[in-house]
């Protein structure tokens, strides 16, 4: 044999074969062909008592070896490979890979990713959602008063209990507590210290789905029944005729792009009388009216002279009492008029 610069990976890829089959040998166990020597003869008809160690492989692979120790369960047959050492022209089938029988068996292993730093690995956390059941959540989304759904959230802003807005304001006519812990409002005026929840009711609307459906549609159901077209501002008692625009119930709230000129305020009967009938002081066209609570007897008296067309100064009484200018009429109707029942009964007298 003639040796060349291929010796020392000659004798290196040896050590990585199989002496019968010529394929990579697995990464377990080797097996010492010396050991199986008159196996391989009968099974293979290879003769190995004349190899050479610089150019036959000393080891089995375990296919190999299996077929000499069971040969009737033969998988497959298997060619013995005939080596050759290095000749003149350097050709040599184990250390040319390409010229080897099998090429498919000495394919170089793909090289394994570069390890990377702690830095760079992304950690991927998957959130599971925690599933919670509606019941759960009642305490926080349910009306004390009338054990329902809150719709049209209103909260009081001195213990921040929420209510529906309804509920609340008929319990607030006759007491100034708060339904849930008793808790003092306000000693006149517990309306001024309640407010909407919009959040809450956004909460609610999606915990809860249709429950806004359903409330209009009750609320319709509740004008249609009535003959009464549903108001903007839930205060409209104008009947429905055929030929009128209404005749149908309307929609709560209208999605026909107009635009609502009102206020969430608490609405209060008014009727608005002379203090004498006499002709120097003219009537009102419409004495019955009804108007916000948080108005002022100031803006009032100016909207008495605009419709009787008196030119001098106005004032107005309620039960015999003269009523300052910058009185609400939520004050007047809780400490002079004492919560008596509607319509709050005013007059108004030239001021001396």
């Amino acid at each position: 044999m003639k040796m060349t610069t291929h010796q020392p990976e000659h004798y290196n890829n040896l050590q990585k074969l199989c002496r019968i089959c010529g394929e990579r040998r697995n990464k377990g166990r080797p097996y010492h062909s010396q050991t199986f020597e008159t196996q391989i003869k009968e099974v293979f008809g290879v003769d190995i008592s004349d190899d050479r160690t610089d150019v036959h492989p000393k080891y089995l692979c375990f296919n190999c070896q299996s077929q000499i120790s069971e040969p009737s369960n033969k998988v497959k047959e298997i060619i013995p490979v005939e080596w050759k050492g290095h000749d003149d022209d350097d050709d040599c089938l184990v250390c040319d890979i390409k010229a080897v029988v099998r090429p498919e068996s000495f394919a170089v292993p793909e090289k394994p990713a570069p390890k990377r730093r702690k830095s760079e690995i992304k950690i991927t956390v998957v959130k599971k959602e925690a599933a919670m059941k509606l019941k759960e959540l009642n305490e926080h989304i349910v009306c004390s008063i009338c054990s329902g759904y809150i719709v049209d959230a209103t909260t009081v802003t001195e213990c921040l209990h929420s209510f529906c807005k309804s509920c609340l304001v008929k319990h607030l006519q006759t007491r100034q507590t708060c339904p849930q812990c008793k808790i003092l409002i306000h000693e006149t005026a517990p309306m001024q210290y309640i407010g909407t929840d919009t959040k809450l009711q956004d909460v609610i609307n999606k915990l809860v789905p249709g429950l806004m459906e359903s409330e209009i549609k009750r609320r319709n159901d509740f004008y249609a029944n009535r003959g009464l077209s549903v108001p903007l501002n839930g205060n409209s008692s104008r009947p429905i005729t055929p030929n009128t625009q209404d005749s149908e119930p309307a929609k709560f709230p209208p999605d026909d792009g107009r635009t609502w000129f009102h206020t969430n305020d608490l609405k209060m009967s008014l009727c608005i009388e002379p203090v004498k009938k006499e002709l120097s002081i003219p009537q009102m066209p419409m004495k019955f009216i009804r108007c916000s609570m948080k108005l002022k007897v100031e803006h009032l008296t100016k909207y008495i002279k605009q419709k009787t067309l008196i030119s001098d100064e106005i004032e107005l009484t309620c039960n015999k009492k003269t009523l300052a200018n910058d009185v609400t009429l939520e004050n007047v109707w809780l400490e002079t008029w004492k919560r008596k029942e509607a319509p709050m009964t005013l007059f108004y007298n030239k001021k001396k």
